[in-house]
């Protein structure tokens, strides 16, 4: 943005020497007058928000913004992910059912879904960052208390919290990545999330791998309480949490969450923080000195009264038109989508275990003939159930568990999924602002669901593994952008809220698909595929109907 050049104008009288007939000297007056009003309307080094950070450059803040993130989106894949990998090991020692593991499975996503509203409120009220790095502390001792547990049913109670707490700095990060970054690049951001996702989806089974084959019994407490491998995996999946915590620390709250608390100073502030940061030049020669206000809300309420009613009113429009058919829209997206992406993801651990279980046990005939995805997987399941309700002997038990534990194809097949996910936003990053949000969330969803009904026909173990992979990579890209889409239609004054809600829409999506799956698995292998499938087909067809128009101003008192 070029600087606006000054004007020198004078508020003496003007004379004019042969003035026409038609002018009036004392019109001139007038005009000046204007112009001086002009000038304090719109002084010199004014700029909105989205010129402000646009003249803050790119560079080292935001390299080292995406270094920071990095734990924390670790933090939120370990916390939601690693009991799909523990399941298997603790299934011996908490005698868990097929049932059990898909309410493990989906107890984090049930906790963020109670907490949703409040953790939109106050990340709009209190800022991002309190509850970036407080949240992520919290989480970080919530997740130690859960290694100790000895009952399958404080193993849930804790997974429960976990997702309680993790909930609010993850919708703090959404909109803390789309406060500190240009319109340019905000969807890059978000798609180098997803990136670091993934690689967290891969440093996962890596650490399963190294960890949970292990015959750890760490006596404690004079002999009372056994520390196990898998209590010292979920001991190392906290690390993110406590990382995220003391990097992200370090970083300012948003300039855009400032404006909207009327802080202004403080905004620019963080503005030539930035600036100064990327460019390497000194702050003061920022050319920004004032922030026009945009469609702002500032809210000055000093008790906690105040803020909840200010925070009601502030939230209000999202309920009114133009803005509740959007979020009915982008929600219902979400929950499809969710139900797709992460009841596959979950599961696959415990299906390749399954599956490797039955290939173990039966060996490709001469003749090459292949058994379907789903005689495997109803072979081992009814295997592992008569085991447990004949309830023969612990050797028995062990026999049905141990191939489950020590079969490393089971972690390398959960690493090249991860790593397809990998190279799948990096691809979706690059053609995203060339091809457009809503021809890349119809192609992924639509594809998605092709690859779901693919799958139900496969019988060699690789066609599985590459189905499963293009799967969970391209309804995960349709999920990011998602977030994209929120920041493209609501105003910074509701967009942390509106993330929030489209969140829990998409964690109803992850219970009910991780709930509905052993359900429907029990009543015919079909069931879930037919589930999945639907979902990711109806979000083609909504993605459809997404208007182009971004959001619009609206007056908060109406």
């Amino acid at each position: 943005m070029t600087p606006p050049i000054k004007r020198e104008v004078t508020t003496e009288p003007i004379y004019i020497d042969n003035t026409p007939p038609w002018i009036n000297p004392e019109d001139l007056k007038d005009i000046c007058s204007t112009f001086d009003e002009i000038e304090k309307a719109t002084p010199e080094g004014s700029a909105d928000f989205e010129e402000a950070i646009k003249l803050t450059g790119y560079g080292k803040f935001n390299y080292l913004l995406l270094l920071a993130i990095l734990p924390a989106g670790w933090a939120s894949i370990y916390g939601s992910t690693s009991m799909s990998y523990i399941l298997p090991s603790a299934e011996c020692d908490l005698n868990l059912t097929l049932f059990d593991k898909g309410l493990l499975n989906s107890m984090p996503f049930a906790g963020m879904i109670v907490t949703a509203f409040m953790w939109g409120f106050l990340t709009d009220m209190y800022g991002r960052k309190k509850i970036l790095s407080w949240g992520y502390l919290l989480t970080f001792v919530i997740s130690l208390a859960s290694c100790f547990a000895h009952k399958s049913w404080l193993l849930i109670l804790f997974k429960f919290l976990s997702g309680i707490i993790i909930s609010g700095p993850y919708a703090a990060l959404m909109s803390y990545l789309a406060e500190v970054h240009s319109e340019k690049q905000r969807s890059r951001i978000y798609m180098w999330l997803g990136v670091f996702f993934s690689l967290g989806n891969i440093s996962m089974p890596c650490l399963a791998w190294l960890i949970l084959p292990k015959q750890w019994n760490i006596l404690l407490f004079n002999g009372a309480f056994n520390l196990t491998s898998w209590r010292i995996f979920l001991m190392v999946c906290a690390i993110p949490e406590i990382s995220a915590f003391i990097a992200l620390s370090w970083f300012p709250e948003s300039p855009r969450f400032l404006l909207s608390r009327g802080r202004e100073s403080e905004a620019l502030e963080v503005f030539r923080f930035i600036y100064s940061l990327n460019t390497g030049n000194d702050p003061k020669t920022y050319t920004v000195t004032h922030l026009r206000d945009e469609d702002f809300v500032k809210n000055h309420g000093k008790t906690l009264y105040e803020c909840f009613v200010s925070g009601c009113r502030q939230m209000k429009p999202l309920f009114k038109p133009p803005f509740i058919m959007k979020l009915i829209l982008i929600g219902s997206i979400q929950l499809g989508g969710t139900i797709g992406s992460s009841t596959i993801r979950l599961w696959m651990p415990q299906l390749f275990a399954m599956i490797e279980t039955y290939q173990y046990n039966h060996p490709v005939k001469e003749d090459g003939h292949l058994e379907s995805i789903c005689s495997m997987l109803e072979y081992s399941n009814s295997t592992l159930e008569t085991g447990n309700k004949k309830n023969i002997s612990l050797t028995i038990v062990d026999k049905v568990c141990a191939p489950v534990i020590l079969n490393s194809a089971v972690y390398l097949n959960s690493m090249v999924i991860a790593l397809t996910g990998v190279i799948g936003y990096t691809l979706a990053g690059f053609f995203i602002n060339c091809v457009g949000k809503k021809k890349l969330m119809v192609f992924c969803f639509l594809t998605a669901a092709s690859c779901c009904g693919i799958l139900y026909w496969a019988e060699d173990s690789n066609g599985i593994l590459g189905i499963s992979s293009v799967f969970v990579a391209l309804s995960s890209i349709g999920g990011a952008a998602v977030t994209n889409v929120i920041v493209d239609h609501f105003p910074t004054t509701l967009r942390a809220m509106a993330i929030a809600i489209t969140m829990m829409m998409g964690r109803i999506g992850a219970v009910t698909g991780n709930i509905l799956f052993p359900v429907l698995f029990k009543l015919s292998c079909l069931g879930p595929f037919i589930m999945i499938g639907i979902a990711c087909l109806v979000c083609s067809m909504l993605v459809m109907f997404i208007p182009s128009k971004k959001c619009v101003k609206f007056d908060l008192k109406n």
